[in-house]
């Protein structure tokens, strides 16, 4: 069996039922030519990283990492010699898209995403959602996201507030359509989520709801039954998945440069690290599927979604 499968996909569940974000997000999962095959592994990674929840961001940026776990140790030996290379152990040292300019992660970006292409078997997928848009999950903001907090709280969901309820759901429905497609019953899988307002552990809501709408999603696209469900928060100082979570985060913050370039129209310089950045995600390569999608507001109120060409950017 080869690393790659070749379309036509369908997601298996998939009807007019549906939230009209899900239907979406399967059209343009659909129209991939290739996606990759795990059907002889026994367990993927999850890793999630959002970013645009700062000021002056234009676009809400989710980033997810669907890959291999059994495949994920050359990567790991590699990154960690890739780290003692460039001093990034001491003092420890994450690689996010905010310090793109330390000397350490500057010298060390192009083999680190070298690394990514060549020994990371996965899916890459990074969706940004114009903020102009209240609500992808119906037509007001106020009421749709009520609609969402109601259904919640009387499935034992947890007390959400109205901007956490949609976000969680805008990334869950996300992951479990791209699951529909590259997972297979039976195999093991790990929800890694970077630190967020949808996993807190509060008074009336911890991560275990979160859990529990994941799973919820994934039963609405995918009949199927996993051995292990897995979910975690990053482990402090754990190169191996540091590292691959970095990737969602390189990933959130550019796209969102880019969108706000291209669609915005606002002047966005590229530093050279950030170019070298937007060159590799819009590069395909033979293990590594990237794929960039983004709902724009439309001048005429309604909104559309496609596939983000940043090679064309670039």
């Amino acid at each position: 069996m080869g690393v790659i499968k070749h379309g036509p996909f369908k997601v298996p569940k998939l009807s007019e039922d549906h939230p009209l974000y899900g239907r979406l997000l399967a059209r343009e999962a659909e129209k991939l030519v290739s996606l990759p095959d795990f059907s002889q592994d026994e367990g993927l990674f999850i890793l999630s990283d959002f970013g645009g929840e700062h000021k002056g961001a234009d676009f809400t940026t989710y980033s997810i990492l669907i890959c291999s776990a059994d495949k994920r140790v050359v990567f790991e030996e590699k990154t960690k010699e890739l780290r003692s290379k460039y001093g990034l152990n001491n003092p420890w040292k994450e690689l996010g898209f905010k310090d793109l300019g330390y000397g350490p992660i500057s010298r060390s970006l192009e083999e680190f995403l070298s690394l990514a292409d060549n020994f990371i078997h996965g899916i890459l997928i990074t969706i940004s959602v114009d903020q102009r848009i209240p609500s992808l999950f119906g037509l007001g903001k106020k009421e749709s996201q009520g609609e969402v907090v109601e259904f919640f709280r009387n499935n034992d969901l947890g007390e959400w507030k109205g901007k956490e309820s949609e976000k969680v759901l805008r990334v869950c429905q996300a992951i479990s359509v791209f699951m529909s497609l590259v997972a297979y019953p039976d195999q093991k899988i790990l929800w890694l989520c970077d630190h967020d307002s949808i996993n807190v552990d509060g008074k009336k809501r911890d991560f275990t709801h979160t859990q529990k709408i994941f799973c919820h999603c994934l039963a609405m696209y995918s009949d199927n039954i996993y051995e292990i469900y897995g979910f975690a928060k990053p482990f402090k100082r754990d190169s191996g998945t540091t590292d691959l979570l970095s990737l969602t985060d390189f990933s959130a913050g550019m796209i969102q440069e880019i969108l706000q370039s291209e669609v915005v129209k606002k002047n966005v310089e590229l530093s050279d690290e950030k170019a070298k950045l937007a060159r590799w995600m819009g590069t395909e390569s033979a293990f590594l599927n990237k794929v960039n999608l983004a709902f724009v507001q439309q001048d005429d109120g309604d909104w559309g979604v496609g596939s983000v060409n940043i090679q064309a950017k670039i």
